[in-house]
């Protein structure tokens, strides 16, 4: 059985075929709609303005009805930013329209780097308040006249839009992003919405105890979830916190449908998942974290978004790296509206995970260095454990997400532990997955005793593997 309950399909068209889900596959029956979903663009820089123009012309030749961006569009919350954005959607879709003359949706909110960062983006505060507030979209009642001036539509902190008779919601950052508004306004208007249909909700802050867990940086304070929960058509649509889509947790179903949505910038973890993470300041509690990092990241480019068929009974979502030009694993088959004991549960899901393994004869092994090899952060200095490893293999379409470390002494007490991401965590998957390292500093680990260093892979829900040991050694400077 496939450990995901997912469909295989490589074209858009194509039927699928889902362990567990009769009914959900090979069906002639054509979509309501086709949505092309983004996030976290963060426009500032010739670069990143190429993705996106690419994301769009990709959507336009897949033929949708309509884009989300589910915020921070702009980066440091300059007002040229989002004029950037709107020249290139303009040039790809013209008054808003295909090659073919349909319309195409813009699906649009703020995210808090529209809206705040030109407060505190360093870019922004190399200039004085007065030009900040002249160029910040933010500022003041800036932020609907800019957006009707990028746009030409009003602006409105909550917005109501039909696609192909589909109810979309809307809510903009406003300053207080982390509590929007959306309770009060579906206590009024949610008799409008079609519950035969699905229903798409779209802010930037994740709906708390969704995707991603309980511990996921960037949710917000429950308003959302309380919200949605009496709509089991409602698909949230949201971002923020840049997780990777090769992480099976960007798919949520309890009482509704919630999906993250990446980032066509780069990709996140949570902040304390791995030593060579490209954030880990904060734990998922956002406590200060005390112990330093010694490796550096892992490059965490990842250019993501993802592409829906929209039925009435089902989401079929391809996920794509832009980077690549490829995607980022088998497309998920969501049923819809969700119910009790949904193959997208992560209780389902996380019981039918396998964990990845190693090969037979892999083995850990461990040099002792007095200068620290090039996986070292810039301008750590002393001597060190490297510890290198093969890399696991998925088992059952179960990919490997990353890998735990363990220094155990001679009574099998674990003495120091390190979590590393997998160097392809937000690639497509790779024929064969690199070899793993982590770094011990000798400092943080006894001088004088016999010690063994233990690895195990694990996939995104915590299914670990067996371990793979080294020999024992001591690890004197």
């Amino acid at each position: 059985m496939n450990c995901e309950m997912r469909c295989s399909r490589r074209s858009f068209l194509a039927g699928c075929v889902s362990a567990g889900m009769v009914g959900y596959g090979a069906r002639a029956d054509r979509p309501l709609a086709r949505l092309g979903v983004l996030s976290d663009v963060h426009l500032n820089d010739p670069g990143r303005s190429g993705y996106f123009r690419k994301a769009l012309e990709f959507y336009r030749d897949a033929g949708v009805d309509g884009v989300v961006i589910a915020g921070d569009i702009a980066d440091t919350g300059n007002i040229q930013e989002l004029e950037m954005c709107a020249r290139i959607w303009f040039e790809v879709f013209p008054d808003d329209k295909a090659p073919d003359g349909r319309r195409v949706e813009r699906l649009f909110v703020y995210g808090n780097h529209d809206v705040e960062a030109w407060r505190w983006h360093p870019r922004m505060k190399a200039h004085d308040e007065e030009w900040r507030k002249l160029h910040g979209i933010g500022y003041g009642d800036q932020r609907a006249r800019i957006w009707e001036k990028c746009f030409h539509e009003a602006y409105k902190p909550i917005w109501q839009k039909t696609v192909k008779g589909m109810t979309f919601i809307g809510t903009h950052w406003d300053g207080n992003g982390y509590k929007p508004p959306i309770e009060p306004y579906l206590r009024e208007h949610g008799r409008e919405i079609d519950p035969s249909l699905p229903f798409f909700y779209i802010q930037h802050p994740h709906p708390k105890d969704t995707v991603y867990g309980p511990n996921a940086w960037g949710h917000d304070e429950g308003e959302s979830t309380r919200a949605l929960s009496a709509f089991p058509n409602a698909v949230a649509l949201t971002g923020h916190s840049h997780y990777s889509l090769t992480d099976e947790r960007s798919v949520w179903q309890g009482a509704f449908t919630s999906i993250g949505t990446a980032s066509l910038y780069d990709s996140s973890t949570e902040y304390t998942d791995a030593e060579n993470g490209n954030r880990n300041r904060f734990d998922p509690r956002e406590k200060k974290q005390e112990r330093r990092r010694i490796m550096r990241s892992v490059p965490g480019i990842g250019r993501q978004g993802m592409l829906f068929d929209v039925y009435r009974d089902r989401l079929l979502i391809a996920r794509r790296s832009f980077m690549d030009d490829a995607p980022l694993g088998d497309d998920w088959a969501v049923p819809l509206p969700a119910a009790p004991g949904s193959p997208f549960s992560f209780a389902v899901r996380a019981g039918r995970r396998q964990a990845p393994q190693f090969p037979a004869d892999a083995i850990v092994r461990v040099q002792i260095l007095q200068t620290p090899p090039p996986c070292a952060r810039k301008g750590f200095a002393e001597p060190c454990a490297h510890v290198t490893f093969p890399g696991a293999r998925p088992a059952g379409k179960c990919r490997v997400f990353g890998y735990v470390v363990h220094v155990v002494d001679k009574d099998g007490k674990v003495r120091q532990a390190r979590r590393v991401l997998a160097p392809t965590f937000n690639r497509p998957l790779p024929d064969a997955e690199p070899q793993g390292e982590c770094l011990f500093a000798l400092s943080e680990l006894p001088a004088d005793e016999p010690l063994r260093f233990e690895v195990r892979a694990l996939e995104c829900f915590g299914r670990m593997s067996a371990p793979i040991r080294s020999e024992a050694i001591t690890c004197a400077g």
